[in-house]
């Protein structure tokens, strides 16, 4: 299905850490490693538990959370390990054959699935705009200032609960958009001028 992903999702240009999306609206998007909650004993979980529902019911702006989930594709994986075949120590090598088999068989009936987090939140430049000589630059700056204090305070309060943070830059928040609207439609993606 070929589509325009402006009228879609209107990005009018990304920058480092931030994207402008439709005329006035300032978007910037956090990756989150989770923890796993089931490994950890009851006293801790409902430590974790409570721990995020006071970093939520904190927060003065508003954030969305994201989860995608992405089917893996083993049968790459596969490819590219035999490829490099050579590379791997020599001893390891005859048991190259059993771990292709071995994951072949287990993935078989299953398809692995890979969640990744995502905390997105926005600023809206109306406000910044208003007044004598505001130029487009100082609304951008303005915005990155603004998003920049919430994502601090967004690293601050996950990482108290112990889940690591990363801040998509440029590139990265360019290759979020793009899987997110699917692999199918990388090429149309790139072939759009207005988007950095």
């Amino acid at each position: 299905m070929q589509f325009n992903m402006n009228k879609l999702f209107p990005i009018e240009e990304i920058g480092p850490g931030i994207c402008l999306v439709d005329k006035d609206r300032y978007v910037a998007i956090l990756e989150a490693q989770p923890i796993n909650f089931a490994l950890r004993p009851p006293q801790e979980q409902e430590q974790l538990i409570n721990g995020y529902a006071n970093f939520l019911n904190g927060l003065s702006f508003p954030v969305q959370l994201l989860v995608r989930s992405d089917f893996l594709r083993v049968d790459e994986y596969l490819a590219d390990l035999k490829r490099h075949e050579e590379s791997i120590e020599a001893h390891l090598r005859p048991s190259l054959g059993d771990y292709l088999q071995f994951l072949r068989n287990t993935v078989k009936g299953n398809r692995l699935v890979k969640r990744r987090f995502y905390i997105v939140t926005f600023w809206q430049g109306t406000e910044a705009r208003k007044g004598v000589g505001r130029t487009r630059e100082f609304v951008w700056d303005a915005a990155e200032q603004e998003l920049m204090r919430r994502l601090d305070i967004l690293t601050q309060g996950l990482r108290g609960l112990g889940i690591q943070i990363r801040t998509l830059d440029q590139n990265t928040t360019l290759e979020f958009l793009r899987e997110s609207f699917g692999r199918d439609d990388r090429a149309n993606v790139r072939g759009e001028r207005d988007w950095v």
